[in-house]
């Protein structure tokens, strides 16, 4: 199974929600995104570590998305716990590197990792949201069913 690293506010400064609401509300800035990662991960079926520059908050809890394990980089940068993570990994060609920092994708794939740019994974993330929200809000309830099949004289 495949296991994504993503710069959480490299991903962050590409969706403009999320960029415009980080101004006011950081925690709920990144747990939009976590929101967003969670239902992608769960129908593309891959694990993800979403890291964060800096310390936890002081309320922090584990994420409730199974498939999500966040990360906060104190004493050392986003940047270098990703490079470090890439190291560290066993099988670095399972590893997906998500960022913006030409750096850390230069990195990546000198060690086999697959690599996309956060505005390519925003976009994949923002077209599946969109496509999400457009299925449930054209679904009908049973009920609704059952009137048109009154209406057209099926029932």
């Amino acid at each position: 199974m495949q296991h994504f690293i993503v710069d959480g506010y490299n991903l962050i400064h590409t969706i403009p929600s999320l960029k415009n609401l980080l101004v006011h509300d950081a925690e709920h800035a990144r747990e939009q995104l976590i929101h967003f990662i969670a239902q992608f991960s769960t129908k593309r079926k891959f694990r993800c570590t979403v890291v964060f520059d800096g310390n936890a908050p002081v309320h922090h809890r584990p994420s409730p998305h199974a498939p999500i394990h966040i990360v906060y980089s104190f004493p050392i940068t986003a940047d270098e716990k990703i490079k470090e993570m890439i190291s560290k990994a066993k099988n670095r060609t399972q590893l997906v590197i998500i960022s913006s920092d030409r750096e850390i994708l230069d990195f990546a794939k000198v060690c086999s990792c697959v690599t996309h740019t956060s505005k390519h994974f925003a976009n994949l993330l923002t077209q599946e949201e969109s496509f999400t929200s457009e299925k449930s809000e054209s679904t009908l309830s049973p009920s609704q069913i059952t009137e048109w099949l009154k209406i057209f004289g099926e029932k």
